[in-house]
């Protein structure tokens, strides 16, 4: 695979999950509620475009904090446009 293609596939990790990021894996997980975690995690993996890579405990933590980061969103509605 030439170098151009390899950068475009690199491997992003937790640190550099944003908030928006989150919300399309819960999007995601709505749209899939009977796929389990690791089918979850699997799936973001091997995304061509928008690759994610998190482990099953992430998935879950970031599950139990779902209503908080929502409403990070509601309370500051351009949190997601600013980098």
């Amino acid at each position: 695979m030439p170098r151009a293609q390899q950068k475009a596939f690199r491997k992003t990790n937790n640190a550099q999950i944003t908030l928006h990021d989150w919300l399309t894996v819960f999007a995601y997980i709505d749209a899939h509620p009977d796929q389990s975690h690791d089918s979850i995690v699997k799936h973001f993996k091997t995304q061509h475009e928008g690759r994610l890579i998190f482990n099953q405990s992430t998935v879950t933590r970031k599950l139990q904090d779902r209503k908080s980061l929502e409403a990070c969103v509601d309370e500051f509605p351009n949190v997601l446009s600013s980098k």
